[in-house]
């Protein structure tokens, strides 16, 4: 039996002013899948992935996160984002806060844990992305690599349902993209959910359930990535792996 989506997205739309930026997305994510948003560069993932937890708000649709429909007027966005974390291009953390003190803040702030509780929480979610050493840390003594999976530790201490990642690696230099990518894959083995807008051509090839490929606004094709990187039916899916390949 095919499991219900844990995040489900109909008919979303988002305009600035005149300019459509998504036109019309539809998805689903099952739980435990690993689903890879691709497309070039002002095709919409970002602005979609931030409609999904509502840093952005969507000018029409739906979005449905664990049975709730966060777009209803009435919904408790801080409990929602709870049920969704956030990993983003910019490491996005405290400078005069420790990597423990980052990562025990929402969980103390938010979810009102004591600080014996948040701070043991938080050892777990640093030991779990290889940095228990570094929870003393501050982010200026960190590399690049080290600070975003500060930020993945931050992410999953609050226990999401879905982990949403925007381009994780394009602030890294090359040489610390492995780190990030060995994580998201080992929290991919213990059944996280995650949706991950990339231009990581190879992880979203061996490492994803279903990749989603966009342009214009619009998911121009969707599937198994070996449908996707090895026979896309859309002429434009084709023409854009086939630079991928190129590159290769």
């Amino acid at each position: 039996m095919i499991p219900a989506p844990i995040l489900e997205i109909v008919g979303l739309h988002k305009a600035y002013k005149d300019n459509l930026v998504l036109r019309g997305i539809d998805l689903r994510v099952r739980p435990g899948q690993l689903v890879c948003v691709i497309g070039p560069s002002g095709s919409g993932k970002s602005t979609m992935l931030r409609c999904c937890n509502r840093l952005e708000d969507a000018s029409a649709g739906q979005v449905v996160v664990d049975g709730i429909d966060i777009m209803h007027a009435r919904v408790n966005l801080n409990e929602v984002r709870q049920r969704i974390g956030m990993v983003f291009q910019q490491f996005n953390l405290y400078p005069h806060l420790s990597a423990l003190g980052n990562v025990s803040l929402a969980l103390r702030r938010v979810q009102g844990h004591g600080r014996a509780e948040a701070e043991a929480q938080a050892r777990f979610a640093l030991q779990r992305v290889g940095l228990a050493e570094k929870a003393d840390s501050f982010p200026g003594q960190l590399s690049g690599g080290q600070q975003q999976r500060v930020g993945i530790a931050r992410a999953i201490a609050l226990q999401p349902k879905v982990l949403l990642f925007d381009e994780p690696t394009s602030a890294l230099d090359p040489e610390l993209v492995g780190s990030v990518l060995q994580v998201m894959r080992d929290l991919r083995a213990a059944g996280m959910t995650m949706l991950v807008v990339t231009h990581e051509m190879g992880f979203a090839r061996a490492a994803s359930d279903h990749v989603v490929f966009m342009d214009g606004g619009v998911i121009v094709e969707e599937g198994p990535p070996e449908q996707i990187f090895g026979a896309p039916r859309q002429e434009r899916t084709r023409a854009f792996v086939s630079r991928y390949a190129e590159r290769a």
